[in-house]
This record gives structure tokens, C-alpha cells and sequence, in this order.
């Protein structure tokens, strides 16, 4: 099964400070991008699951990459309707 990919961001894109960072605007479900939130990131080359750090009120969206493949992370997304 394919997983949806729940925040489109570049995962090469770092913030001052070293995190990842993407925009609310290019979230599947903005209620679900909330920190804390683990949550399917990336595009069509590269995906990961990524822990939200933080919410900015300008919609910027800041995580960390958990470290391993998407199969070794896969239980820790916070999927509200498991089918």
C-alpha cells in the first residue's frame, strides 16, 4: 500500500536552525499538522516520516526527519482513520 503524502516540503530545504521546513498551504490536511504530529513528508523524490516541530502564524511548518527508512517509521504516523 502506498502511503499519501501528508505535507509536500523539500527535504533538502533546512531553516536557521537546521530543520526541515515546508508551508501549511502544501499540507493535505492542515488539522493534522500540528507539533508533535508525525506525519508522511516529502515529493515525488524523496519521502520520510517527520515529526512537526513547530507551526509558525505565517504557515511556515518546521520538522525534524526521523532517521531510517519509511518501513522502520511507518507505525509512528498519526493516522486517524486506519483502513
Amino acid at each position: 500500500m502506498d502511503l499519501e503524502i501528508d505535507l509536500r516540503a523539500d527535504l533538502n530545504a533546512q531553516d536557521d536552525d537546521g530543520n526541515g521546513w515546508s508551508l501549511m498551504r502544501d499540507a493535505r490536511d492542515v488539522s493534522r499538522i500540528v507539533p508533535g504530529a508525525m506525519v508522511l513528508a516529502g515529493n515525488e523524490h524523496a519521502r520520510a516520516v517527520v515529526r512537526v516541530l513547530q507551526v509558525d502564524d505565517d504557515g511556515q511548518v518546521h520538522f525534524t526527519i526521523l532517521p531510517g527508512p519509511i518501513s522502520k517509521n511507518r507505525h509512528l504516523l498519526d493516522r486517524a482513520a486506519a483502513t
